[in-house]
C-alpha cells in the first residue's frame, strides 16, 4: 500500500513538469524554462518586437486605385405557362309564382267646397278717463263695436280626381339566378433564379506592409 502511494506521487509530479514547458513553447514566450518550476504559475506570452519592424518608420500609406472585376449573383426570372380554372358568373332566369306589391293609379271623387267672406261684428271694452273737480281720476268703461272678415262655406260638391292604391296579387314572373362555369385559362408564372456575373469595380491597394496595411503591423 505504501509503495503504491509513492508511485502515484511521482507520476503526478512528472505530469506537472512536462505540461509546463509545453504550454510555454506553444505560447511562444522567451521564459519557457521558468515554466519548469511548478510553483511560479503559467508563463505570460510576450509579443515579439520584430513583428512591427517593417512599419516602425512609416508615416504615410500610398493608396493606389485598381480597376478589377468582381463576381456576384444576379437575380433573374424564368417564365413558364401554367393552366388554371377560373369561375365566370352567368345570369339565368326561371319562372315562379310571386306575390307582387304594386301601387296602381285610380280615379276617385274629391270634395270641393266654395267659401266667401262675410262681415262679423264683435264688441271690445273701451275705458275713458275723467278728471274730478276735487282731485283724482275717474275711469268709465264703455263697449265699442268692431267688424272683422270671416270665411263662410256656402256650398260643397264633388269633382273627379286621381289617387293611388296599394295592391297585392300573385303573378308568374321571371326570377334571375346566378350559375358559375369553369373556364381553363393560361397564366404566365415567373420563377426567380440566380446566375453568376462579373461586374467592374474600383478597389484600392495599400503599397506598404506587404499589401495588408499598417493597421495589421501595429498590434
Amino acid at each position: 500500500m505504501r509503495k503504491t502511494s509513492i508511485r502515484w506521487a511521482f507520476i503526478a509530479v512528472g505530469t506537472i513538469l512536462l505540461a509546463a514547458p509545453v504550454r510555454s513553447i506553444l505560447a511562444g514566450g522567451p521564459g519557457w524554462i521558468e515554466g519548469l518550476n511548478p510553483f511560479r504559475g503559467t508563463p505570460v506570452d510576450i509579443h515579439s518586437p520584430a513583428a512591427c519592424d517593417n512599419c516602425d518608420h512609416e508615416v504615410c500609406v500610398d493608396r493606389d486605385k485598381v480597376e478589377d472585376c468582381a463576381v456576384g449573383k444576379k437575380k433573374c426570372y424564368k417564365s413558364s405557362v401554367h393552366k388554371e380554372y377560373v369561375s365566370i358568373p352567368e345570369v339565368r332566369y326561371k319562372w315562379e309564382m310571386k306575390c307582387i306589391t304594386k301601387e296602381v293609379p285610380c280615379e276617385t271623387c274629391m270634395p270641393v267646397c266654395k267659401t266667401e267672406e262675410i262681415d262679423h261684428q264683435y264688441q271690445v271694452e273701451h275705458w275713458e278717463k275723467q278728471e274730478l273737480p276735487c282731485g283724482g281720476d275717474r275711469y268709465c268703461k264703455t263697449c265699442e263695436t268692431k267688424t272683422e272678415k270671416l270665411p263662410v262655406v256656402k256650398e260643397c260638391e264633388t269633382k273627379p280626381g286621381k289617387t293611388t292604391i296599394k295592391v297585392h296579387y300573385w303573378s308568374c314572373v321571371k326570377v334571375p339566378y346566378i350559375v358559375y362555369r369553369q373556364v381553363e385559362k393560361e397564366v404566365g408564372v415567373k420563377q426567380p433564379c440566380y446566375e453568376k456575373v462579373e461586374v467592374p469595380v474600383t478597389r484600392h491597394v495599400c503599397e506598404h506592409c506587404g499589401g495588408l496595411g499598417c493597421e495589421f503591423c501595429n498590434h
